[in-house]
C-alpha cells in the first residue's frame, strides 16, 4: 500500500510537471507571437515612412518645377 500512494504521488507529480511544461510552451508561442506581431508593425512603419518621404520629395521636386516655370 505504500509503494502504491508513493507511485501515485509520483505520477501526479509527474503530470503536474508535464502541465507546468506545456504551460511554459504556450507562454513561449505567445511571447514569440507578440514578437512577430511587433516585427510587422514595425515593417508597415517603415513602409509608411518610406511613402512619407517618397511623398515629401515628389512634392519638392514639383516645387522646384514650379520655381523654373515661374523663371
Amino acid at each position: 500500500m505504500k509503494d502504491s500512494s508513493a507511485s501515485i504521488k509520483d505520477s501526479l507529480t509527474s503530470i503536474k510537471d508535464s502541465f507546468t511544461s506545456i504551460k511554459d510552451s504556450l507562454t513561449s508561442i505567445k511571447d514569440s507571437l507578440m514578437s512577430i506581431k511587433d516585427s510587422f508593425t514595425s515593417i508597415k512603419d517603415s513602409f509608411t515612412s518610406i511613402k512619407d518621404s517618397s511623398t515629401s520629395i515628389k512634392d519638392s521636386l514639383t516645387s522646384i518645377k514650379d520655381s523654373f516655370r515661374k523663371c
